[in-house]
């Protein structure tokens, strides 16, 4: 079986645990301001790393809890559930992120929506799809579209810059959301359901699988990297650079 079709296996199999555990009694213990940990994270995040290393006992690891383990230029890069906060608090909307890189290069992506029975994914150079069908970026004018805005929650102290940059964004764009999820955010924007995702201060692990499946759908990217946070604008076509001249004012 290929690495690709592994990582679907398991991205379907740790969804389905994350389904049964939903709403049932599981620990949480915070990390840091506002970023928090649940057994089930841990749990998953287990599940993911013994398959992989059963099927490719050679390959690099890099997941949200546990860190690193390996070397080698082949890397599997695993959140096992962005949307902690949505998971505990019973909200439908987090994700199982898994993308793979060989030599710094993503060669594919998959975000599974448990909640909803959705697998997104995406191949180098193959285009994105959503359960086996086909998406691409959204067509409208931007002051007809949505934009997803995701606030500052674990870094205060950026809170009234981002709001100022937030206030110009609702100029371009017919309304925002917030879902809570990065990876859900990204592939909300590859499959047409809005037309701007703008979120700071991120890791790789929550954006690399929702990066590859944006990229292939369509979606114009802008990316900047910081200590070990990265800071994502992603839009539909030709709405890039105005989404980013309001973002800096």
């Amino acid at each position: 079986m290929s690495r690709f079709e592994t990582a679907l296996e398991i991205a379907r199999e740790v969804s389905s645990f994350l389904r049964s555990s939903a709403g049932k009694g599981f620990s949480i213990e915070e990390k840091a301001l506002n970023d928090y940990v649940t057994d089930s994270d841990r749990r998953a995040e287990t599940m993911i790393r013994e398959r992989i290393l059963k099927e490719f006992p050679d390959d690099e690891i890099l997941g949200e809890e546990y860190g690193v383990s390996g070397a080698s230029k082949r890397l599997w890069i695993i959140d096992p559930i962005d949307g902690t906060v949505n998971y505990m608090n019973h909200f439908p909307f987090y994700t199982v992120s898994i993308a793979y890189e060989e030599n710094g290069e993503t060669v594919f992506g998959i975000v599974s929506v448990p909640e909803q029975g959705e697998i997104f994914y995406a191949k180098k150079g193959e285009g994105a799809y959503l359960n086996s069908e086909k998406i691409a970026v959204s067509t409208l004018e931007s002051h007809k579209a949505l934009a997803i805005l995701v606030p500052p929650h674990r870094h205060h102290e950026e809170l009234d810059g981002y709001l100022t940059s937030m206030r110009r964004l609702y100029e371009i764009y017919s309304d925002v959301r917030s879902i809570g999820s990065a990876a859900l955010s990204l592939c909300y924007l590859a499959s047409g359901r809005v037309s701007c995702y703008y979120e700071r201060l991120l890791h790789i692990y929550d954006v690399a699988a929702g990066l590859l499946i944006a990229k292939e759908a369509g979606a114009e990217i802008a990316f900047d990297c910081h200590d070990s946070f990265i800071d994502v604008i992603a839009t539909s076509q030709g709405l890039l650079e105005k989404t980013r001249d309001a973002i800096d004012g």
